[in-house]
């Protein structure tokens, strides 16, 4: 190289002068992209914020009015005929409401039937018809804003609907709850807003001419906009996102780039804001300029791309390679060090409780998993095994502990919890990868615990008072993420002060020296009858004594699977037993 340099001078500086007008060119280039994105992003932000504020006023208008209605109508319920001009009056003196209605709870009202919903709306000529809606064929006792706020006592929108009795109309409808002089819901004051004035807010004033944008409900139900393929997709990407706001690129079926932008409107509704926007819109006069010079440069470039291709082929390939090495090292050990901080910290110690937790993956990342934390006087800890190891095996672990936090955060029943994990995990399981799962939630005055095994290793309780090891007794149930049907059902066991719970995953009984011996439970049965002989009772000494008997036995075999090991050390003090007997343990 150095020679072809020496004897074609003029080459080499026609090659150099290509290369930097290349370089300068796609520097610019991307910078640019940057720059117009963001740009793009902050107007689509304004756009969408304007849009919210146009219809979180609108809304507030109708909440304001019903919320102060509700206090009318209660002082009036003694007067059945009043609730009719009542509703006459909001649809007379609030020009954007279509319809309302006074919905009573049953047989409020004897003498006017079973049924009784005075009910008003402006009809296409302006003028406003009252009737009594309620019926056998108009039974509002079903619907949705009538329901909510008899049940809740707040007020809410609804989902929308046809209304084919009353406002004959798409409409979506705010009921609030009112309550006679008892404090007792009796009837719901709704106000009914046709969609169509929504649709005339989303689709005003559009910026780019690919713009489309769509209205939704938390339930992804179209408020408005047009229902079709790019909606769907756009719900499909909301569905990954619990925040319901940001900004996400998406592919549409042409392979087309396209700038989803989406947030909350918020106040009392569930209401998301879509904006989709073409990426090759904000992009194409960048793109021709870019391709004009790339024209200018390309028959220099061709001419000189075989000469030095051939010399910088394998070269250029191992830096590839290399690079590509470097970044999924330094990916691996980055989520590595995610994974361990997902879990609990290694050990806690206090007056009636001593834990200590450790986990060793075979690979960067793995799929184990253990967590606890005390809530309310109750220990809630578990155990698991992802199917599968690496990267998707510690994506389902992160998810699980996720869901297991979420779920046993409300609840105090394991089997419960466990159902609800199955469900979630269960949701687009497509790899069909499950977990092994043992769930616990120990009463800490009483030492009562309850749990429930998803097909996991069965828990070993150490006495502090005998030699004995006590296998849990753990009904065959199937792991989670299988099957969406599965019934677990909660075990129960009385903890003895002094006794010690060891859960532990199949990586240590798995574990296998360079004869391909496993390590099996007779090992760990003399292991911990060991640490009952010597007194060695605490979790973290029972933890180093298995970890030392481990390595002993693999010696420099390489690890085959993750190894997490849980030991719960049960110490009460003397104080009166706290069984919580609430609706969420039943």
């Amino acid at each position: 190289m150095r020679d072809f340099i020496k004897n074609h001078t003029g080459l080499t500086i026609i090659i150099v002068a290509a290369l930097l007008v290349e370089l300068t060119t796609g520097f610019i280039y991307y910078n640019s992209q940057e720059i117009i994105k963001s740009t793009t992003t902050k107007v689509m932000e304004r756009e969408n914020n304007a849009l919210y504020l146009c219809i979180r006023n609108k809304l507030i208008e109708v909440e304001v009015v019903l919320d102060n209605m509700s206090w009318i109508v209660t002082d009036d319920l003694i007067q059945p005929d009043s609730l009719t001009r009542e509703t006459y009056q909001i649809v007379q003196n609030n020009p954007m409401i279509l319809g309302s209605s006074i919905a009573c709870i049953p047989n409020l009202f004897p003498e006017r039937g079973y049924w009784f919903e005075p009910y008003s709306v402006r009809r296409p000529n302006g003028s406003i018809e009252t009737m009594q809606l309620g019926g056998p064929d108009h039974d509002y006792t079903k619907s949705e804003f009538f329901t909510v706020p008899l049940s809740t006592g707040k007020s809410c929108w609804c989902e929308p609907y046809w209304d084919h009795e009353g406002a004959k109309a798409r409409i979506t409808t705010y009921g609030v709850p009112v309550r006679n002089g008892k404090g007792k819901t009796v009837a719901v004051v709704e106000a009914d807003l046709s969609l169509d004035w929504l649709e005339e807010i989303v689709n005003e004033d559009k910026i780019y001419k690919s713009n489309e944008r769509f209205l939704v409900t938390g339930s992804h139900n179209l408020l408005a906009g047009e229902d079709n393929e790019l909606l769907k997709m756009s719900l499909d990407y909301l569905e990954k996102d619990t925040d319901n706001q940001g900004c996400v690129t998406m592919e549409d079926k042409n392979g087309k780039n396209k700038l989803l932008f989406y947030s909350p409107v918020g106040g009392k509704t569930d209401w998301i804001l879509l904006n989709v926007l073409d990426e090759s819109e904000i992009y194409d006069q960048l793109l021709r300029t870019r391709i004009k010079l790339l024209l200018m440069v390309m028959a220099g470039l061709l001419l000189i791309g075989f000469i030095v291709w051939r010399s910088k082929r394998n070269l250029e390939r191992l830096r590839q390679v290399n690079a590509e090495k470097e970044r999924i090292s330094s990916e691996l050990r980055v989520a590595s060090q995610i994974q361990q901080g997902l879990l609990p910290r290694s050990n806690l110690k206090q007056d009636d409780i001593d834990i200590a937790g450790s986990l060793v993956s075979a690979r960067e990342v793995g799929g184990d998993l253990f967590d606890y934390f005390i809530r309310g006087e109750k220990l809630f800890f578990c155990i698991g095994d992802v199917s599968g190891k690496g990267t998707p095996s510690a994506m389902l672990m992160a998810g699980t502990r996720s869901f297991f936090r979420a779920f046993s955060a409300h609840d105090n029943n394991p089997s419960r919890i466990m159902r609800h994990i199955n469900e979630s995990l269960c949701q687009g399981n497509d790899t069909n990868m499950f977990v092994t799962l043992f769930i616990g939630v120990l009463d800490l005055p009483s030492g009562h615990l309850r749990y429930c095994d998803a097909g996991h290793d069965a828990p070993i309780i150490l006495s502090s008072h005998s030699a004995l090891l006590t296998p849990l007794d753990c009904n065959p149930h199937l792991p989670v993420g299988i099957f969406d049907d599965v019934e677990y059902n909660v075990q129960e066991t009385l903890l003895t002060a002094g006794s010690t719970l060891f859960l532990y995953t199949d990586g240590l009984t798995e574990a296998m020296n360079a004869e391909r011996k496993q390590f099996g439970l007779e090992r760990i049965d003399d292991v911990l009858k060991n640490c009952i002989e010597i007194g060695a009772m605490s979790p973290k000494e029972i933890l180093g004594a298995i970890n030392r008997a481990v390595h002993r036995f693999v010696k420099d075999a390489e690890q085959s699977d993750d190894l997490t090991l849980l030991a719960i050390r049960y110490m009460p003090q003397a104080k009166a037993t706290n069984l919580n007997n609430s609706k969420t343990i039943l």
